[in-house]
């Protein structure tokens, strides 16, 4: 089938009166929505080939992240970046495409009545950048996009474990809120950084995810981090975080002899 999204009349009519419709969120109203999507002009169909997959949904949410992830970004991935970044593409997905899965991942914010979260998860409720990386459904595609690596034909999802291995929602917004993070080079060199310093039994914390990021943002003033090589970004970024966290060096013991 080829996808359909939300017209722009729609979307800003469930966005605008959201109050109105909440109730129908709240009750996870799946009658109400198939009647309301159904009405003429509210639905657009693209020319993009889609098979709806089926969403990993377990009480883990440290697996089912890492699982969609792969899930998302296999079956979208000839999405055009310039659709990709369309808020009514993903709104549309949401809505009638993944409704159950929202349902499943914001179970809580929905039982508590978090119109906030609701919004953003359905949603671009925060900033064109920013929302790619809260949005509930479109984080998964472009997470997958930014770190997919297809020099590792026997795992090009190896990048994506190790992001998604703690606390996904919060390193989404933390890794990718800078603009230099746009640049795949520059996001799997920070990535392979931290997988050096973690295989060496380093815990990675948030912490140094933000130092990291924090570092090139502020040497961006002194170079054009878009023409740094993968490699030398990893270099770059392992030496800073060693140093401000005061990580030595492993050096093989057989080395020392």
């Amino acid at each position: 089938m080829k996808i359909k999204f939300l017209s722009e009349d729609a979307l800003q009519d469930l966005r605008v009166n959201f109050e109105t419709y909440k109730e129908h969120y709240y009750r996870r109203d799946d009658a109400w929505f198939d009647a309301y999507l159904s009405q003429e002009g509210r639905l657009l169909e693209s020319k993009i080939e889609f098979e709806k997959p089926e969403l990993h949904r377990g009480e883990d949410y440290l697996v089912s992240d890492y699982e969609n992830v792969k899930i998302v970004y296999e079956s979208l991935k000839e999405l055009p970046v310039s659709l990709a970044t369309q808020e009514k593409l993903w709104s549309g997905l949401a809505h009638v495409y993944f409704r159950d899965y929202i349902y499943y991942r914001i179970a809580k914010d929905i039982e508590k009545k978090n119109d906030t979260r609701i919004k953003s998860a359905m949603f671009f409720e925060n900033g064109a950048k920013r929302s790619l990386f809260v949005h509930a459904l479109a984080r998964l595609w472009w997470v997958g996009y930014m770190t997919y690596d297809e020099n590792k034909q026997e795992n090009p999802y190896w990048l994506i474990e190790f992001f998604c291995s703690a606390d996904f929602s919060a390193r989404c917004v933390v890794f990718f809120s800078s603009n230099f993070t746009s640049n795949r080079a520059i996001t799997k060199g920070i990535l392979r950084a931290l997988i050096g310093l973690r295989d060496e039994g380093v815990a990675i914390k948030r912490a140094h995810f933000v130092e990291s990021t924090k570092f090139l943002n502020i040497s961006g003033g002194a170079m054009v981090l878009d023409l740094l090589e993968e490699d030398e970004v990893k270099e770059m970024v392992e030496k800073r975080v060693r140093k401000v966290f005061g990580i030595q060096n492993n050096i093989p013991f057989s080395l020392l002899l």
